[in-house]
C-alpha cells in the first residue's frame, strides 16, 4: 500500500529549524511561529539545581510550559491550511506536548494514532481506562520508585500519580479553552481526543520494561530500525577516539536537552574526579559547540576527549566501549540496553528516573540522583559498574532478549498503520473504564458499602435487642 507521509514540525525552538527527523516523510517545517521554548529554556538550569520540585512548581512549570507556545501557533492557524488541503486518512501525533492532539484534530484528520515517547505516561494510563496501581506501577513523575515497593515507597507513589493527574487535569482544561477561543467553541478537551485514537504506538520494549495491565489498543515499537544500525561506524577521528583506553572507552552524554554546561558545578565536578580516578579508561564527553567552560574544565586531563556530535547507535556497537553514562533518555536507554552496554544514569526529569530503575532491576547499570551527587558519587557509581561483571551479564542478557522479541517493531507499525486505515477498531478496542470516575473505577462505592453495610446492621442489631431488654 502506498503512503505519502508528511511530517509537521513547529520550529518552538532554534534547534529545530534544522533537524528533519524523517528519512522517508516530506517535512514541512512551521517557521518562525515562536521564541516561547528558548526563552523558557534560559531558566532551565536552576531548575535543575532544585533538591526538590514542589507540587505548586510543578503545576506552574507543566501546566503552562506549553502554552504560550500553543497560542503562538493557534494566532498563525491560516499558515496550517497547507496541511488541511492534505486530507489525511491518519494523524499521528506524540504524548509530549499537549498541543498535539489538539492540532490534530482541528486538521479534522478523523483516524489518529498516539505515540507515545517513553513508557505510558500517567495522564495516557488514566485517559485510556487502564487500572491504575500505584502499588507496583511507578508514576512517570520524577519518581525514583521502581515495581518493588515498600509502605512509604507506596505513598510517595501514590501521591505523584495524584499530583501527576490533577497536573493534567489542569493542562487538559487551559489547552482545550485555548483551541474553543481560536478554533470552535465546541472543541473537544484533550482527554476526549487521546480516548478516541485508534492505537497507541508505545516507544519501549516488553523485555526491558516492567510489566503492567495493558490493553488491545497498545503495541510496543521501541527501536525502530534497530536491524539498520547494527552494522553502522564510526568516523575515522571519533573511532580513534574510542578505541583509546587500556581497558576500555567510556561514553558520556546527559543528553541534547541538558548539555554537560548545563549541569551544576557540583555535578561537573563530581564526573571531572571519577574521570580522574579512572585513568585506565578513555572518556568520550559529549558537549556543544562553543562550550568553552567544559573544555576548560578537562584541559590537561589525558584520558578525555570532547565532541560536539555522535552516531549514537555506531558508538554503542564500537567494541572497545564499556560504559554509557547517560541522563536516561527512553531512547538512550532502549539503544543501549539493544547492544548489550552497562549504564550509570543520572536522571534529569519525567520518565528518566523510572528508566534508571529499569536499568538498575535489569541488573544492568546504577542510576544516581542529581540532588544527591556529591564529589565521590560518580566515581563510586562509575567504578563499580566497570569492575563488576555482574553489570555486564545483565546487558548482555537483556539485550538477547530485545533483539530475539518476535515480531518486530517495523512489521508491528507497518501492519498497525494498513489495518488501521482498512478498518474501524475504535468499538472493538474501547475500553468502558475510560468513562468511568475515579470512584466506579476503583470500586469505592462498592468497598464503602461493604464497609458501611455490616456496620449499619450491627448498630440496629444492637438498638433492637436493647429496646426488648427493656
Amino acid at each position: 500500500m502506498f503512503c505519502f507521509q508528511v511530517l509537521f514540525i513547529p520550529t518552538y525552538a532554534e534547534a529545530l529549524n534544522t533537524f528533519d527527523g524523517a528519512k522517508h516523510a516530506k517535512v514541512w517545517r512551521l517557521l518562525n511561529v515562536t521564541a516561547a521554548y528558548d526563552a523558557k529554556f534560559d531558566s532551565y538550569a536552576s531548575i535543575m539545581e532544585d533538591t526538590h520540585i514542589g507540587f505548586l512548581d510543578r503545576m506552574s512549570n507543566d501546566v503552562y510550559f506549553w502554552m504560550d507556545m500553543c497560542e503562538d501557533i493557534l494566532k498563525q492557524f491560516h499558515r496550517l491550511q497547507y496541511l488541511a488541503d492534505y486530507k489525511f486518512d491518519i494523524g499521528i501525533f506524540n504524548d509530549v506536548d499537549p498541543c498535539n492532539p489538539a492540532i490534530v484534530k482541528a486538521l479534522n484528520i478523523s483516524k489518529t494514532v498516539l505515540l507515545s515517547t517513553e513508557p505510558i505516561m500517567d495522564k495516557i494510563a488514566w485517559d485510556l481506562g487502564l487500572p491504575i496501581l500505584p502499588s507496583y506501577v511507578p508514576s512517570m513523575e520524577e519518581n525514583p520508585n521502581h515495581d518493588r515497593m515498600g509502605f512509604f515507597e507506596r505513598m510517595s507513589n501514590a501521591y505523584k500519580y495524584f499530583q501527576s493527574i490533577v497536573i493534567h487535569y489542569l493542562q487538559d482544561r487551559k489547552m482545550a479553552n485555548l483551541f474553543r477561543n481560536y478554533i470552535s467553541p465546541d472543541f473537544p478537551s484533550i482527554m476526549e481526543i487521546i480516548r478516541n485514537v485508534s492505537v497507541v504506538f508505545v516507544n519501549t520494549d516488553e523485555m526491558f520494561d516492567i510489566t503492567r495491565a495493558y490493553s488491545q489498543k497498545f503495541v510496543f515499537v521501541g527501536m525502530l530500525e534497530a536491524e539498520k544500525s547494527k552494522n553502522e561506524t564510526l568516523p575515522e577521528k571519533l573511532d580513534k577516539y574510542f578505541s583509546k583506553g587500556k581497558l576500555g572507552s567510556v561514553f558520556v552524554s546527559f543528553g541534547t536537552v541538558t548539555p554537560f554546561r548545563v549541569l551544576p558545578e557540583r555535578i561537573q565536578l563530581s564526573v571531572f574526579n571519577a574521570i580522574k580516578k579512572l585513568p585506565d579508561y578513555h572518556f568520550v564527553v559529549k558537549t556543544i559547540i562553543d562550550d568553552t567552560t567544559t573544555a576548560e574544565l578537562f584541559a590537561g586531563v589525558p584520558n578525555v576527549d570532547l565532541v560536539n556530535w555522535v552516531p549514537q547507535t555506531a558508538i554503542l556497537n564500537h567494541p572497545n566501549l564499556r560504559m554509557f553514562v547517560s541522563h536516561g533518555g527512553q531512547n538512550s536507554v532502549l539503544e543501549t540496553m539493544h547492544h548489550g552496554i552497562p549504564m550509570v544514569i543520572m536522571p534529569v526529569f519525567t520518565d528518566q528516573f523510572r528508566n534508571g530503575k529499569n536499568v538498575e532491576r535489569r541488573g544492568a547499570g546504577k542510576m544516581v540522583l542529581r540532588q544527591t551527587v556529591v564529589n565521590e558519587t560518580f566515581f563510586e557509581a562509575m567504578n563499580e559498574v566497570l569492575t563488576d561483571e555482574r553489570y555486564t551479564k545483565g546487558a548482555k542478557r537483556t539485550s538477547q532478549l530485545m533483539k530475539n522479541r518476535p515480531f518486530t517493531p517495523e512489521e508491528r507499525v507497518t501492519k498497525w498503520v494498513n489495518f488501521i486505515m482498512a478498518h474501524d477498531t475504535s468499538e472493538q478496542f474501547h475500553l468502558e473504564s475510560n468513562s468511568f470516575t475515579f470512584i466506579e473505577h476503583n470500586q469505592l462505592d462498592i468497598f464503602f458499602v461493604f464497609v458501611l453495610l455490616p456496620f449499619i446492621t450491627f448498630v440496629v442489631y444492637r438498638r433492637f435487642f436493647k429496646s426488648k431488654a427493656i
